[in-house]
């Protein structure tokens, strides 16, 4: 249907030019003589309609959209590429990494067993046996996934305490399910979905059912975004070939947890593992649990554990402070850095910190006068971890920035989180760190800045071929500057939007028919505007251009939009690709404005550039942050270029990267910047 209105659109529009240019022809009341130079033209014109309705027609015959097997392979292969990286990121694939343990939870935030392994919700996965109420009593890493594949009722949760490494599990339970599924024969692989994992911050169980909510998160994914994007990330959902784990109930608001439990429970009708704080999930089960999921809980690593890990990255033998810590370990001695070290966050805070030739210090953690808790000794830790993370190495050049700046940075940062409730740090939403009106006036001047200049500039190279430099010049700046003032203020009330990737050109993205005729039409209005000051004949010849040059335009763009499954987002990259979107765009639209303007008797077209390409940096996000970067580094002395500082970061350990989001590697590190800013006198 609507492709139907479309061809009748387009063909309205068509007969409304032929019409104009036929009437135009009858009311001039032109000589006979002169019949021939408009019948030149609407011949023109019937030719430019036939290639242009070749094109309409083309684009318009129904393009085949990958089915739901195409689509779910697609999809396995975007998820695996973004989660590769991102164990790659956290250390998970080291020859020796620490040891995942689990046991059934003994909290009472789960109903029997018996509920789980008897249901008949789901069938186990090709290759798995179902799983018996016996084997839910502990396991390994290696068991996890024979768990997740047949548990039949399909509902999983794993619970821990900070820093017990519930995210690294669940990413390597993630790989291995996408790992079976590759190896499955291609006949059952429709049986094995593919797992997505996301944060639950943003939904709201009162107001928002959890399909419509997920389908809404997956077109982040990029083979599920666009226009269908959100259609057939439901028709995923509702076939079975997507199973869902969901990380942070204990980061969304506490009164909307036990909601949360109760609506995944009625609601969710797909394979779903659900990550949380234990003591959070015993507070929240009060008052509504996951009807039908088996609670696991993380087990704690034992001092031989932490010791045998510590021990692989040193030298043989260790050095006397290193020996005297092992030799603590393996004797279980009652002392606090014991107690501390049994978690996987603990010991690899103090595997960074202490390597040599920081090993020297690593003896002051027996001294129980200092570090009476194991409280203390992880706060110690935490405390020392950007100390450490910037400092001078051996054989690398010296850090960028000091360990102060990078403290003072990280902890707004970690404040800003807080602020807005989640641990994802979303580059372009660091516009939103100022307030409306600042990022709106600040933008603005910028824009103006921008544009006045570039104008000036345009205006002065146009004024050397043709009279009347210093009044183009002018013109220029006064153009340049209206245009980046009202690109500022315009793109400075945008709250968030995503980044656009600029990508390989796609010609089944570009929807051709589309863009032609929804051009057609403005170009139509805008020459009916015209034709109201100018005459019907510069009217007619300004649309058509203007038409065509727009609808061309977006077409051309639409098919630049990126949509490679197999990459994998990165914040650099994406911050790149929506600036180059962006410019690219405004090119192509200020020469297509250029071309229609030079229509105009008297206009000098090289000044009016400029404020089309001052809207076209002012749309992009990355603009945006980056002007925004300027006001926060001269308002609260972060780094200038603070997309480089939190690069830099990532590369010391202390971010990681989700896609194009970052992350603190640790969230018990971002919440104790924030706890310690937040101290009065900190």
């Amino acid at each position: 249907m609507r492709r139907a209105l479309v061809v009748v659109a387009w063909g309205l529009v068509v007969a409304g030019l032929g019409w104009w240019v036929v009437t135009v022809t009858a009311l001039d009341g032109a000589p006979r003589a002169e019949a021939s130079g408009y019948g030149q033209f609407v011949l023109a014109a019937v030719g430019l309609v036939i290639v242009v309705g070749d094109l309409v027609l083309r684009s318009l015959a129904p393009t085949p959209a990958p089915d739901v097997d195409e689509l779910t392979d697609r999809l396995a292969v975007a998820v695996r590429a973004q989660w590769e990286q991102a164990a790659a990121d956290r250390g998970l694939r080291q020859p020796a990494p620490l040891p995942i343990r689990w046991r059934r939870s003994r909290e009472p935030v789960a109903g029997p067993p018996s509920a789980a392994t008897a249901s008949r919700s789901f069938a186990p996965l090709p290759g798995v046996e179902r799983v018996t109420t016996a084997q839910l009593r502990e396991g390994t890493h290696r068991t996890l996934h024979r768990v997740y594949g047949g548990l039949a009722s399909g509902r999983l949760i794993l619970a821990g305490g900070p820093g017990s490494g519930k995210s690294s599990a669940a990413v390597l339970l993630l790989l291995d399910a996408l790992e079976h599924r590759r190896q499955v024969p291609a006949e059952q692989r429709a049986l094995v979905p593919v797992p997505v994992l996301f944060t639950l911050h943003g939904w709201d169980p009162d107001t928002t059912p959890v399909r419509e909510w997920l389908a809404a998160k997956l077109t982040e994914i990029p083979v599920l975004s666009g226009r269908d994007g959100r259609r057939r990330a439901a028709e995923l959902l509702g076939a079975g070939r997507i199973a869902v784990f969901l990380d942070g109930l204990d980061e969304i608001p506490g009164h909307h947890r036990p909601t949360a439990l109760r609506a995944l429970g009625d609601q969710a009708l797909f394979r779903l593992v659900l990550l949380t704080r234990t003591a959070e999930l015993v507070a929240a089960a009060r008052d509504g649990v996951l009807t039908g999921a088996v609670a696991l809980e993380l087990r704690p690593l034992t001092p031989a554990d932490a010791a045998t890990y510590l021990r692989h990255g040193l030298p043989d033998p260790p050095a006397e402070p290193w020996r005297s810590v092992l030799e603590a370990l393996h004797g279980n001695a009652d002392v606090p850095v014991v107690g501390a070290l049994d978690n996987p966050l603990a010991v690899t805070l103090l595997r960074d910190a202490h390597r040599p030739p920081g090993a020297g210090t690593v003896g002051e953690l027996l001294d129980t006068t200092r570090f009476p808790t194991p409280g203390h000794v992880t706060h110690h830790l935490l405390d020392q971890a950007i100390t450490t993370a910037y400092a001078p190495r051996p054989g690398e050049p010296p850090p960028r920035y000091t360990a102060d700046v990078a403290r003072h940075t990280l902890t707004l940062v970690a404040l800003r989180l807080r602020h807005e409730g989640t641990r994802d740090l979303v580059w372009w939403n660091v516009p939103n760190w100022l307030s409306r009106a600042h990022r709106a006036r600040f933008t603005a001047g910028v824009n103006g800045l921008v544009g006045g200049v570039g104008g000036a500039i345009l205006g002065g190279v146009t004024g050397v071929f043709s009279p009347g430099f210093p009044e183009g010049a002018l013109t220029g700046f006064t153009f340049g500057s209206l245009g980046g003032m009202a690109g500022g203020f315009l793109f400075g009330r945008l709250d968030a939007d995503s980044p656009v990737r600029l990508g390989g050109f796609a010609r089944n993205r570009a929807r051709w028919g589309w863009n032609l005729a929804s051009g057609l039409l403005r170009g139509a209005l805008l020459g009916l505007l015209v034709g109201l000051f100018l005459g019907p004949t510069s009217g007619v010849l300004l649309g058509l251009i203007f038409g065509l040059g727009s609808g061309l335009v977006g077409a051309v763009m639409r098919g630049f939009r990126f949509e490679d499954t197999s990459a994998v987002a990165h914040p650099s990259g994406s911050w790149r690709g929506d600036l180059v979107y962006w410019l690219v765009l405004g090119s192509l639209a200020g020469l297509v404005g250029v071309a229609g303007l030079g229509l105009v008797p008297g206009v000098d077209v090289g000044p009016a550039l400029a404020p089309v390409l001052v809207l076209g940096l002012s749309a992009s996000r990355a603009w945006v942050t980056a002007v925004s970067q300027l006001y926060l580094h001269v308002g609260l002395g972060t780094p200038l270029r603070l997309g480089r500082f939190l690069e830099d970061a990532r590369a010391r350990h202390l971010l990681r990267t989700v896609g194009p989001i970052y992350q603190f590697r640790h969230a018990t590190l971002q919440d104790r910047l924030a706890e310690t800013a937040s101290k009065p006198g900190a």
